[in-house]
Order: C-alpha cells, then structure tokens, then sequence
C-alpha cells in the first residue's frame, strides 16, 4: 500500500525502511547508524519518494547518477563518512570527483557545492585579488565583501572575546575559528577520521593524504605525461586535468609543470627565484662558486626541501655576503669550530664543486689545530705548531686526491687534544717539560686515556732534549673476541629482519654487518652500482666474486633502492644527511642500543661464524679482506668451538647463496 504523500510517521520507523532498503542493495554500515542517519537529514516531505527510490529496480547505490534525489545523495554521503561500504557518490561533471551534486551550472547539469562557489570568484575590481564577489561597491562593479560598502563584519568570539571576522557556532554560541573544535571526517585514502584538506577523486582526503598526491606526480594513464591525478576519466580511474577535460589546476603558472607542486608556482621556480635572489652580486653576475652551487641546487630532486634551508638566517646571510664580495668563500674552510648549519653549508660546497676538494680537510684540521694550540699554555705553543706540522699531519694517512680522510683527522684531533690537556697538567704540576718524571707520566695515564698518542710525543720530545728519555707501556693488540651468544645474534638478525619500525637503511646496513662480518665503513660506504640486479638474484660487488644476497637482505635492498629520489648509479646506498656524505657509524649505534648489542659484536660473531666454515681464501675473495684476517679468525675460532658449538653451520654453498635468516 502507498503511504499518501505527507503523511507523518512514527518515529524510528523510517529509518528502518531505510535500512532495510540499503541492506537489500549491498550497502554495508551499522543499522543504528542508517537510523539516526535517516531520520536526520531526510526532510518529511521527501521521505516518501526516497523510499520509493531506495526500493526501486533501478536504483544502484554503488553508482549514483548526478539526477538521484539530492536528500538520497546527502545521506549515502553521511554514511560514507561513517564507514559504510558500498557507497558511489555521483561524478562532479566540473572538477572529476565524487561528491553530492546539488546546483545546476549554466549547462544544466548538476555539480557540487564547491564548483557553484567557485563561478562566485573572481578578481575584485578594488583589490584585484581572487575572492568571491558578493558586494557592489559605488561605481556599480561586483568586488569582495570586504571591499564593499559596508565592509566585511565583524564579531566578538563568546569562548575567548577576540574580535573576529569568521564564526563559527557551538551549541549556539558563536566562536572564532581557533575555538571551534575541528570537524573530523573519515578520509576515504587512509580510513581514519581526520581534519579534511580537500575532496579530490573519490571523497575526501585528509591533509596527509592530500599532500601525498599532490607532491607525488606520475604518469597519466591516459597521456602518459607526468602529472597530479587528482581527477577521475570516464573509466573512473585516477588521471590529469587534460584527459578529465578540467583547466589544469596544480599546473605552474610559469612554466605549466606539475611536478614538485608548490602552490601557484612549481618548486623549481620558486628555487630559481630564491637562488637569484640571494646568489647574484650587486651587479646582478654569479660567481663561479655561486653558480656552480645554484646548479647543484636546482639539480636536487625535492626544491622544496632546498627552498626551506634557504629560509635560514645564518646559511643564506653567509652565502649573501659571500655573493656581494662582503666575505670570501674560503672563510667557510678556515673557521676553526664551526656551528651545524657552517657545517652543513661547507658539506654543500664542496659537494656542488663550489670548493675545491683536494685541500679542504687539511686545511679545516689546520684551523681547528691553529685554535686549539691558543688554549694551552703559552710557552708550548710554538712547540705544538712544530710537533702538529711535522708529526701529526706528516704521518697522518691521505685519500686518493691528498687530502686526509676523517679517520686520520680524528686521530690527529684526539692526539693534540691530549697534548693539550697533558701540557696543562704538567703547569698545574709547576714543573718544566725539562724536569719531568717517570712517576709523573704514570700518575697522568691513570687520569687520562693516553696510551695511544702519548709514547709517540714522548718519543720525539726525547730525541730533541726538550724532555728526559721516558717511557710507557703500550696496549698490547687486542684479539677479537665473542661476547654475545649465538642465539642473542640470532634473535637480532629476526628483528632486523621483520621488525618495520626500525629504519629501512639502518636494517639492511645492520643485516650486512651481522651475516657477512662486514666493517661498518665498508657497509656505509657502498654505492647503489655494487648491486646488480640478476631478476632471480640480487649480488652485492664488493671483491673479486659476486655475493648473492639471501632473499630477506636482498627484498630489503631493493626497497632501499626504490625509496631513493631519482637515484645515480654512482650514489650512496645510505646517503646521510650532510650533501654528498654517507650515514656515519654511530648512527647504526644508536640503532642497534635497544637490542644491547654494538656493531663490533655483531662484526666479531659473524666473522667467527664463516671463519669456522669457509676457507679464508673464498672469504678474503668474497669480502674484500686480506686472507689474514680470516686465518686469524679461524685459528681462534678453534678455541672457542667448545663454547660456541653453532659456530660450525655454516656451508660454503649456503655462503654462496646467502645465509639463511630463519
């Protein structure tokens, strides 16, 4: 029997209807839900012929059509914020999403609400700003509501009394935007209830979600061009603005790209213009270090992350003045003890070319020495700048180009350092280097850690009589030793290997060290060109013969290699944070301290574990190592089967393969 239009019903029973009807066409959400839904937001006139839709054959909730009744669409709508399944809202013919399709366009046709407000804007006549035009002003011509002739009004939040220009209300009171409670909805890309940025494709999406896209251009299934697909083809699948038949919304105004989206401007030319802006010299020119830089930086896969470094004070007032001719570039080398960000800025120099690379070390070490000479006692200094200049630079190891690398430059630091504080001590003690004594020596080792550089200026200072001929004991060499068991190493490799909330690099750097007893600056310092990508396998060149990687390491592997931006053959597997320098060791330290384990433990154990089974030729071969050390590893391996009877499992066939992870 049909109920006569307007007839009221009792309360709850519409609802029901509703939800019966729904669960009928397959929607999925809580019957309670449906109810309050309904009974909400369908107005009585209405109800009569939402039900005769919800009943009908014809009716499909999973694809609604822009001419469904709007009460209908407004409420799958509210469901589908609730987490109801089985919902497709109707296609905006405007901007290619789905949402409620309300008012008529000038075509006819139904779009949302905010494609009818968006026809409201346009440039005021006043401020020629983009805004809605709701006012007319004197001359006649439409401009904003606060250009117009009573300007925009304003009211006194009734939460915290602000006078304000936006309200909103709560349980009738009108408040500020700051009070307002955020209106939380459910995202329809990541599930969870959250503030809503934008409705784009098939809902709404919540700021994350929202910036995922729009930073992430790919290419258009349709034209194959990069670009944002934040709309929706006639198929109903993600694509651009062109093949939607939309104006192209997240195109650069300069240079239409959507790559690297950054507002009304891509990120490459907001970086452009930044760069011009703070390296060009008074005359307008670049340097050739500020050019060679401004290339590097705009070489950068991420602008934006450039554009926010070149938002602080200390870098870009140096790198103006460096541009203006006001300071010299190689006052970046020679501060003795650089802040962070100096630290950073050097880093980037020299990895854009701006510094040349062959001298750099040397020449910040000889800085940092010149100032830490200044702090000991005055009568020293000119023996300390001989015994830094002759000695602790002469003998310390260089790289390929001449400069000294970062291990040769800590120990020269630790070492003059020492002397440093040995010299201070020694005119606490008022006595002369000239009468110093044996006894004197041993009292300071048993303050200070000094064995490893103390003999050696002892030495020297004895063959020029500035001191009397005294010695110390050096530390004996130090085998290596076991001291974490194997099932502790055991269960460290299973966390590594499955634990995802330990950082991807960290893991697999960790992995390598603990399988193959790989150094931990070895492992940093692999580029991604030393894994070769074999379809079955994935092998890691690092001696004479391929390592294939078992399949935990190798699964890991490549995601590190499609996490990196636009990666180079030649780059770093485990780029750090600094331009152009991998991660350093202690940040695998700091990784591996929950498990209470270091690298040196995981190192030693792994090397004790293949030492015992392979033969140090194919390990020496495999890893780089002299055959040596794995001889030595094995003749100690000997010694401690006893202790560690799981030592002997591993095969070299397993080896060749890769270690099983169990």
């Amino acid at each position: 029997m049909t109920i006569p239009r307007g007839t009221p019903q009792p309360d709850g029973v519409f609802g029901l209807r509703v939800a019966a009807a729904l669960a009928v066409k397959g929607v999925i959400a809580p019957e309670q839900v449906v109810i309050d839904a309904a009974e909400k937001i369908v107005r009585a006139g209405a109800r009569n012929g939402a039900l005769r839709l919800l009943t009908s054959e014809q009716f499909d909730p999973h694809e609604l059509h822009a001419e469904t009744l709007r009460e209908v669409q407004m409420l799958l709508a509210s469901l589908a914020r609730d987490g109801a399944t089985g919902i497709g809202l109707p296609l905006c013919p405007s901007c290619r999403t789905r949402k409620v399709v309300k008012a008529r366009n000038e075509h006819g046709e139904r779009e949302c609400f905010r494609c009818t407000q968006r026809r409201s804007y346009g440039e005021c006549a006043q401020c020629l700003r983009m805004k809605k035009l709701t006012a007319i002003n004197a001359d006649g011509q439409r401009v904003c509501q606060r250009c117009g002739p009573e300007g925009i009004p304003t009211f006194a939040c009734e939460s915290c009394g602000k006078t304000v220009t936006t309200v909103g209300r709560v349980d009738g009171r009108r408040v500020c935007l700051n009070c307002l409670p955020p209106r939380l909805r459910r995202c329809v890309s990541c599930g969870q209830q959250k503030k809503i940025a934008a409705t784009i494709l098939h809902g709404p999406h919540c700021f994350a979600c929202h910036n995922r896209i729009l930073r992430n251009a790919a290419p258009c299934p349709g034209c194959g061009q990069k670009r944002i697909l934040a709309f929706l083809s006639e198929d109903d699948h993600p694509c651009c603005a062109a093949c939607a038949g939309q104006p192209p919304r997240y195109a650069c105004r300069r240079c239409g790209s959507e790559e690297h989206n950054y507002g009304r401007l891509c990120g490459k030319c907001v970086l452009s213009d930044r760069c011009d802006d703070i390296l060009t010299g008074p005359d307008g020119e670049f340097l050739p270090p500020m050019q060679a830089l401004r290339d590097y930086l705009l070489a950068q896969p991420r602008p934006a992350q450039v554009i926010k470094w070149l938002r602080m004070e200390p870098s870009t007032d140096l790198l103006r003045d460096i541009a203006s001719g006001r300071a010299s570039i190689d006052a970046v080398l020679d501060t003795p003890r650089p802040s962070k960000p100096l630290i950073y800025l050097r880093t980037l120099l020299l990895d854009a070319g701006a510094l040349p690379r062959d001298t750099a070390a040397t020449r910040q070490l000889m800085a940092w020495a010149a100032q830490t000479i200044s702090e000991a006692p005055a009568e020293h200094h000119q023996m300390l700048r001989t015994y830094t200049r002759w000695v602790l630079l002469r003998r310390a190891s260089r790289n390929d180009s001449g400069d000294i690398p970062i291990g040769a430059a800590r120990h020269v630091k630790a070492s003059l350092r020492g002397l440093v504080a040995f010299l201070t001590w020694i005119e606490e003690q008022q006595t002369p280097l000239a009468s110093l004594t044996q006894a004197q020596i041993e009292e300071f080792i048993t303050l200070r850690t000094a064995r490893r550089w103390l003999p050696q200026f002892l030495a020297w200072a004895a063959e020029r009589d500035i001191t009397p001929d005294l010695g110390i004991a050096t530390l004996p060499r130090r085998e290596p030793t076991i001291s974490t068991s194997e099932e502790q190493l055991e269960h460290v490799i299973r966390i590594l290997a499955t634990d995802r909330t330990i950082a991807l690099d960290a893991r697999l750097a960790s992995l390598l060290i603990a399988v193959y007893g790989l150094p931990a600056s070895k492992v940093l310092l692999l580029r991604r060109n030393q894994l070769r990508d074999r379809d079955a396998s994935l092998d890691l060149l690092i001696g004479d013969r391929p390592l294939a990687l078992s399949d935990p390491i190798a699964i890991l592997a490549r995601e590190q290699l499609d996490l990196l931006a636009e990666p180079t053959p030649d780059g770093w597997l485990f780029p750090g944070l600094r331009p152009g320098q991998p991660r350093d060791p202690q940040y695998l330290n700091r990784r591996l301290r929950p498990f209470g384990v270091s690298i040196s433990e995981l190192q030693n154990i792994a090397r004790f574990r293949l030492a015992g089974a392979v033969p140090a030729k194919v390990l020496a071969d495999m890893l780089d190592f002299s055959v040596a050390t794995f001889e030595n590893y094995a003749r100690l391996s000997g010694s401690t089967r006893g202790d560690y009877p799981a030592l002997r499992g591993t095969a070299p066939a397993a080896l060749r393969k890769g270690p099983k992870i169990q």
